[in-house]
């Protein structure tokens, strides 16, 4: 019969064989890839603690807590044989959701990887969404938390970023695949010039599109500085751009080293050797002067046209530097003056000078202070545009189809959205227009079919054209009776059809409304 000491002996060793069986268990370790290549963690598979190995020796193996480097001293042993022990408590509760988590970040970023194009926050809301994680998983797996490493992910499969648009040049020629096409079968890259100046340009056209340039008409060009890469420098990109039936279709892009005359000149010498039977009727441009001169040298027989929006900027800067506006809220209609001026341009070329005569008369009776205020205005209308034969000609936009180059700032929004940044990586950024030239080439190619890709013309579109071309008619027949009074009608009325977008241009550079007293 077994007596008290014997039975409490047995009691205790029961306890320790207990706590003994508790931290030396005959365990199978899992093995998992860690974030660095060739690194691994371990975890039993009880969604308690992982570890990374940091020592090991002929009988055993020694790991740390993978948190270790944020303070944690969790320290364990592995026998060979099977037998696992915690050597040193953690400072942290156990995560039952960290294998998952990695499980979901290596499963997110593998694809990244195999993906050539991907946005971001439509790849992660699929993988939110696949049941086989955890709720907790998906709720803790969020943009915020994952987009340094999908963009470190995404940037590895290219080279290092050139400093120069010429080491640009050789990485799209030795290696093609970074300027392909969404659907591989073409490239984007179509070739670089240097100019006369020693700029370096690059241009991004892909064979279907140049052939699709061909039969246009009329095009256009516009430059755009945000959404240029950060590297290589350059000083714009340049986009050309056409519209069929309210749709924008980007044609192509330059990357463009300098903006000088001999820089356009070695462009547009390119796009003629790209696309040898371009020959447009109109071409829009902006009122850069460099830029027009090029044009016309390179395409003579083309109408080279301006843009209301960009004549309406130009005019609102001049009246603000001549401290104008400083006066509007005494002289309220004085703002009506430079909105009237820009509707000039509306007018035959001829009759130029007559509605700006029409508009110093109007100014002279009404107020002889505001008519002083505005004279330098107005004749930096006529030295500088007027009688400017380049400009004069630019800003002509009599019975015009198109009157502003709204279409490249449509572009440009969205090259910016695809882009995701100001002054992207330079392969995001043509990973951006690759993005572009398809949803163009889809367009065009629904177009041919019959079918509109976008929505109709706004009404508001519509009704500013009919009632533009009603003014045309009546301006055409009634100038000859009294050609002052028709003029100044035909300035009052038309200068009303874009007088939101010119409140716009005054709001940005002065503010709104009309200035406080003090």
């Amino acid at each position: 019969m077994m007596g008290p000491h014997n039975s409490f002996r047995s009691l205790l060793l029961l306890i320790l064989l207990s706590l003994l069986a508790d931290g030396l268990r005959a365990v199978r370790l899992i093995c998992e890839n860690g974030f660095k290549v060739g690194s691994h963690y371990y975890h039993l598979g009880d969604g308690r603690y992982a570890y990374h190995a940091s020592d090991d020796t002929r009988n055993a193996v020694y790991f740390k807590c993978v948190l270790y480097e944020r303070g944690c001293r969790g320290r364990a042993i592995y026998k060979y044989g099977g037998s696992f022990r915690e050597t040193q408590h953690h400072n942290h509760a156990p995560d039952p959701d960290f294998v998952g988590m990695r499980h979901f970040r290596e499963n997110l970023l593998d694809e990244i990887h195999d993906a050539r194009y991907v946005n971001y926050e439509q790849l992660l809301d699929q993988f939110r969404s696949d049941q086989r994680y955890s709720r907790k998983v998906r709720c803790k797996m969020t943009l915020k938390r994952l987009r340094g490493s999908m963009y470190k992910t995404r940037m590895n499969k290219y080279p290092q970023i050139p400093h120069t648009m010429r080491e640009l040049t050789q990485i799209l020629l030795s290696n093609d695949k970074i300027s392909k096409t969404i659907d591989d079968s073409e490239n984007l890259y179509a070739g670089s010039t240097t100019a006369t100046d020693g700029s370096h340009h690059i241009a991004f056209f892909s064979p279907r599109m140049l052939r699709f340039m061909e039969n246009l008409k009329i095009i256009q060009g516009d430059g755009t500085f945000k959404s240029r890469p950060a590297l290589p420098s350059s000083r714009q990109v340049f986009v050309l751009v056409t519209t069929w039936n309210n749709c924008v279709i980007p044609l192509g892009w330059f990357l463009m080293e300098s903006r000088t005359k001999s820089a356009y000149m070695a462009v547009f010498n390119l796009l003629k050797h790209l696309c040898p039977n371009l020959n447009p009727d109109v071409i829009l441009s902006d009122w850069e002067k460099a830029q027009q001169e090029a044009w016309q040298e390179s395409f003579p027989q083309a109408e080279i046209q301006g843009c209301l929006w960009h004549l309406g900027r130009s005019f609102v800067k001049k009246a603000k530097k001549l401290g104008i506006f400083r006066y509007r809220k005494d002289l309220p209609n004085i703002v009506h003056y430079i909105r009237k001026a820009v509707a000039i341009s509306l007018l035959p070329r001829r009759y130029f000078l007559v509605g700006l005569r029409c508009l110093r008369n109007a100014a002279l009776q009404e107020d002889i202070r505001m008519a002083y205020l505005l004279d330098p205005f107005f004749d930096y209308v006529e030295q500088k545009w007027i009688r400017t034969p380049s400009r004069r000609r630019w800003m002509c936009l009599y019975k015009s189809e198109i009157r502003t180059n709204n279409s490249c700032e449509t572009h440009n929004r969205m090259l910016r959205n695809k882009t995701g940044a100001y002054r992207p990586n330079v392969f995001l950024f043509i990973q951006a227009l690759a993005t572009l030239e398809n949803n163009a080439i889809l367009d065009s190619e629904l177009h041919i079919s019959g079918e509109n890709p976008r929505r109709t013309r706004r009404w508001k579109s519509i009704i500013t054209d009919r009632i533009l071309s009603n003014l045309t008619y009546h301006l055409e027949r009634e100038i000859f009776h009294d050609m002052n009074e028709t003029v100044m009608q035909f300035l009052t009325k038309a200068s009303d059809l874009f007088k939101s977008a010119f409140d716009e241009h005054v709001a940005r550079e002065v503010g709104r409304g009309p200035p406080n007293d003090d």
